[in-house]
């Protein structure tokens, strides 16, 4: 329980963040150096397939690990090293800030769907789950969890709720609370127990690794109560480990 007040306090400090904010507008400039070639990708090894000369207007879109994406007059859209545009000039004929560039929105579309796999108790789980992000920073998810060991299947239907700190960073972590069933077959061999459906709530936490846009990795710790009918509460704690499909 004490993780859940953490978590809860969590969500009241950055009400801000619940806010899907506008990406930063593009800026224009024009070309300083006698040339700036253009990538097909963000990274040396992706061919050059256009050059802009000196002077020509060129509009800059996002920035990602020290390459910027640019568009040209005529619609081409690729990639340049950022210590190639130091020098450009914006409007005004100054060198613009770069460093308000807004950076490249990963994050796909509002739906995602995931695969993960971990340990539940002990017992090695695999859960599949299907998400519907409102805003950047909020996520409601669904998710079936199966957990089969020597004693027992457990199988647990959840519906969460994340909150994800820091929405456009690559890198980034989330907080988590939500509740479901339970649904526990004990296995024996002598005499073979009943069947249980228990109710059960959640706290937690991860980190979500944006791999390329729409594609992310993913790792969870939750913390799990299920409260049982003989008002004996039982604890249970999993790790998990997967990956998210956005679209």
């Amino acid at each position: 329980m004490r993780l859940v007040v953490v978590l809860l306090s969590m969500l009241v400090l950055f009400p801000a963040q619940a806010v899907s904010s506008e990406p930063a507008p593009a800026l224009q400039v024009k070309v300083a150096e006698p040339y700036v070639e253009v990538h097909t990708g963000p990274g040396r090894g992706y061919p050059v397939f256009h050059v802009v000369e000196r002077h020509a207007p060129l509009t800059l879109l996002f920035q990602r690990a020290g390459w910027i994406k640019v568009e040209t007059p005529r619609g081409r859209i690729g990639w340049v090293p950022r210590k190639a545009l130091l020098k450009t000039l914006d409007g005004a004929g100054e060198t613009p800030e770069l460093q308000h560039l807004g950076y490249e929105d990963f994050t796909g579309g509002h739906w995602q769907a995931s695969v993960l796999a971990g340990e539940l108790d002990g017992v090695t789980s695999l859960a599949v789950g299907m998400g519907y992000r409102f805003t950047e920073n909020f996520t409601a998810e669904a998710m079936f969890t199966q957990a089969s060991g020597n004693f027992s299947n457990n199988k647990l239907l959840e519906l969460n709720l994340q909150h994800q700190l820091f929405p456009r960073w690559r890198v980034s972590p989330y907080v988590m609370l939500g509740t479901g069933r339970a649904s526990i077959e004990p296995r024996a061999t002598l005499v073979r127990p009943e069947n249980r459906d228990e109710t059960l709530a959640f706290a937690g936490g991860g980190l979500k690794v944006y791999l390329a846009r729409g594609f992310v990795l993913r790792g969870e710790y939750r913390s799990y109560v299920l409260f049982t009918e003989e008002n004996d509460n039982r604890n249970l704690e999993e790790w998990k480990l997967g990956f998210s499909l956005l679209f």
